[in-house]
């Protein structure tokens, strides 16, 4: 059936092309949608889940490609968790400030946890945590993605313990690996038993710490 030529002065409205596979594709384009499919996987289906055919089904490619651009699935689930807490970091610089006290960072990083864990985040970071058993190899990748995260937060918690009389004796450092340390935990144990209530009463002991810390210092 011949194409339709539209009549003059009618405009024809633009199909987007569809995107090529194969040779001609754009190299990435398709790092990015294997990324997005890795992602997905992993929340949806767990570290177990999620092989070379579930992301490249998703990404609509050929299993290959991930080989071809990652040199392997592992590789490509690593730069899966970096691009998502790359962008978690954005949504961490943009909400916490230098002003802010240290029960205003309790408050704060409490809705960052709650987005963190809706938008699928944690469920990520835990599944790859998980297969670290299986393949001890994902834990420098790991590392790598998370260390800018504990950095930022043991900058803001060394800011915001300047409103506590001891502030300068409180060791950011270790307080930032706790934080990291307690929420990978929680959130394998809410893996077990699917009770979510756990991290609200995790920081609710957090405000009241940080509300008896500024307390003293008043």
């Amino acid at each position: 059936m011949p194409k339709k030529v539209p009549e003059s002065g009618e405009s024809e409205e633009a199909t987007p092309p569809k995107r090529k596979r194969g040779r001609g594709a754009d190299p990435e384009q398709t790092k990015t949608e294997l990324i997005d499919a890795a992602i997905s996987s992993l929340i949806d289906e767990g570290y177990r889940g999620t092989t070379a055919r579930s992301i490249a089904g998703r990404a609509g490619c050929n299993q290959a490609a991930i080989y071809y651009h990652f040199g392997g699935i592992d590789d490509l689930l690593i730069a899966a968790l970096k691009v998502s807490s790359q962008g978690r970091l954005a949504r961490y610089k943009s909400a916490l400030s230098d002003d802010q006290s240290l029960t205003e960072l309790i408050a704060a990083i409490e809705e960052l946890y709650v987005e963190d864990r809706e938008s699928g985040h944690l469920s990520l970071l835990t599944e790859l945590v998980g297969g670290i058993t299986a393949t001890p190899e994902l834990r420098q990748g790991i590392e790598a993605s998370t260390e800018p995260w504990l950095t930022f937060v043991e900058e803001r918690i060394k800011q915001a313990s300047k409103s506590v009389s001891f502030g300068k004796m409180l060791p950011s450092k270790d307080l930032a690996d706790l934080v990291f340390s307690l929420v990978i935990g929680v959130e394998l144990r809410n893996k077990v038993d699917g009770n979510f209530d756990r991290s609200d009463r995790l920081f609710r002991l957090g405000h009241l710490a940080a509300g008896l810390a500024e307390s003293s210092g008043s």
